[in-house]
């Protein structure tokens, strides 16, 4: 397991090209849920989504040869936009597939970050279509979440919430293939913090969710779900490991309630966040992820990369 110091050193070394992002206390989401709630503003670090943090570290860990060969990931977005804003700071090229109904405004923020895109198919159809066209060129793979570096780095995400809120009880976020998840499971882990985590999925992608079930990181046939961020064609199996060693469990919710969720923090607290971000207020609002617990709660909005086409039918 990766030590308290192994991650300082992570944090100091990727630190340099990210915000530290702001943990801001709700009035009103404490009023709403009855209990003292902050939210981990992730949609104002880097690129729009906590995503820089592990694909910087992911990148920094590569062998001289691995990184002149070039990288390459597959992602929904917000990974996309990580691993060539990476490549860009440490000047690695990039390449990035994605599903040929990716959102446009994530894949147009990739290009502007110098990464190449292909659009392929399905998410399944697109993932597998990366691994043998990395293959084929000779590109360095790098996975979007179910990789120890890349979490290693998210974990300055669950760090910076032990700092600013040592007293945290509850921290409850958005799972899609488990990166974060896993990040923050390892900041827990190594400084042996008491917080009670809790992952939220898509009713459309419940991948973790039947990962737990079933015993073992599972692929699902088909992915349907407004909250593209939340939308892995798998559980992460390094992910799945951590999820469930040290959360408490995954709760899942509606797109409908996701959107309820969204329509409450842009309205009241006056942010855009995309909807992957608002599952973990979605959860708790419908008495999931440890909503009766006491204590003060913190809601990771994980990203605010939002299309405004697509939010207009939402809205």
């Amino acid at each position: 397991m990766t030590s308290l110091n192994e991650l300082n050193a992570v944090r100091k070394a990727i630190s340099p090209y990210l915000h530290r992002t702001p943990l801001w206390h709700s009035r009103y989401l404490s009023g709403l849920l009855g209990r003292e709630t902050w939210i981990k503003a992730e949609l104002f670090q880097r690129t729009g989504s906590y995503k820089p943090r592990g694909m910087l570290w992911a990148m920094m860990q590569l062998a001289p040869e691995a990184r002149a060969r070039g990288t390459i990931t597959f992602s929904a977005g917000n990974a996309a936009q990580g691993l060539a804003y990476a490549g860009q700071m440490l000047d690695v090229s990039s390449t990035v597939v994605m599903s040929a109904s990716a959102n446009p405004t994530k894949v147009a923020a990739t290009k502007g970050y110098g990464a190449k895109v292909i659009q392929h198919g399905t998410p399944q159809e697109a993932a597998q279509f990366c691994l043998d066209y990395a293959a084929r060129e000779g590109l360095t793979y790098i996975s979007s979440y179910d990789d120890d570096d890349l979490m290693s780095g998210h974990a300055s995400l669950g760090q910076e919430i032990f700092e600013d809120l040592p007293d945290v009880a509850d921290i409850v976020l958005g799972i899609g293939g488990g990166g974060m998840a896993g990040g923050i499971a390892k900041a827990a882990i190594a400084t042996g913090h008491k917080a009670r985590l809790w992952g939220v999925e898509p009713e459309g992608a419940s991948a973790m969710t039947q990962s737990l079930e079933a015993g073992h990181a599972v692929r699902l046939p088909v992915v349907s779900t407004i909250a593209d961020g939340l939308a892995a064609p798998s559980a992460g199996e390094l992910c799945y490991a951590l999820v469930k060693e040290r959360f408490e469990g995954v709760a899942v919710v509606s797109d409908a309630n996701i959107v309820e969720a969204m329509k409450i923090l842009m309205s009241r607290l006056k942010i855009m966040p995309e909807p992957a971000a608002c599952a973990g207020l979605a959860a708790v609002l419908n008495g999931h992820a440890g909503a009766a617990n006491a204590g003060p709660l913190v809601l990771v909005v994980s990203g605010g990369n939002v299309d405004l086409g697509s939010l207009k039918s939402w809205l």
